[in-house]
């Protein structure tokens, strides 16, 4: 039986793959299991510069699996998994610069795994939305945290609580869209994006990691985070280079 997630690599860049189409690629306890030991093996890699994220099949994903999550011992075992695996933590920590790629539906879960990475590429044609409150529930991948980091707080407002649909191109005008390809050419052009982002590998991380933590301090702090790690790879460049 094949993997409900797919990992392979092209030169540095890992692609991991959400492949249970039947099922719009919804979300459940074997898939986090496997996007958690994924993601690991990513940050422990240092051959790996870079991650896209993409979903086989009519969508990237429709969020949690309902029919999994309704029942009692799901419910124990999801709580259990969240305790010893914090996957939605553990893709927020990785140093590496990662790409989704949203196609068909991107909904709840979807959407938010999505938002956890550092990039959003799209097809014309998708379809997003955050649905849980229309549903009588809480987003439970930090969705109410990556909405106002990426938007205007009254759209990420409007748009958590209603439910609604957002098409690409509204996606992309409200920033939680990066750009948008053709699909037939969206693999391409992101992994293209991606090479181009990773060639001074260590360069982009640590900028993801100013911008990343620069959420979460003053001005007078992130300004000298910055001039400490120049002042690192200056010191480095110097010793590389006699």
């Amino acid at each position: 039986m094949e993997s409900i997630v797919l990992f392979e690599r092209q030169q540095n860049i890992a692609i991991i793959t959400l492949n249970n189409p039947e099922k719009l690629n919804a979300v459940s306890v074997a898939m986090r299991d496997a996007l958690y030991e994924h993601i690991l093996a990513v940050q422990a890699d240092p051959t790996i510069d870079g991650v896209i994220l993409k979903g086989n099949g009519k969508g990237f994903c429709a969020g949690a699996d309902l029919k999994e999550f309704g029942t009692v011992p799901s419910v124990i075992e999801k709580r259990k998994i969240r305790i010893q695996h914090d996957i939605w933590e553990e893709f927020r920590r990785c140093p590496k610069p990662i790409a989704a790629i949203l196609h068909g539906f991107a909904v709840g879960s979807g959407i938010e795994m999505a938002m956890i990475c550092d990039f959003r590429f799209a097809a014309p044609k998708t379809k997003i939305s955050l649905p849980e409150c229309a549903l009588g529930m809480l987003p439970a991948a930090g969705g109410t945290q990556s909405l106002p980091r990426l938007m205007r707080h009254g759209w990420a407002m409007d748009f958590a609580m209603k439910g609604y649909y957002l098409s690409a191109q509204e996606a992309k005008a409200r920033q939680i869209v990066t750009d948008i390809f053709e699909e037939e050419q969206l693999f391409e052009e992101v992994y293209r994006f991606m090479q181009r982002i990773t060639m001074y590998p260590k360069v982009a991380q640590q900028i993801k990691r100013l911008v990343t933590s620069g959420l979460d301090r003053s001005l007078e702090q992130g300004l000298a985070f910055e001039q400490t790690l120049v002042k690192e790879n200056y010191m480095q460049h110097v010793l590389a280079n006699g």
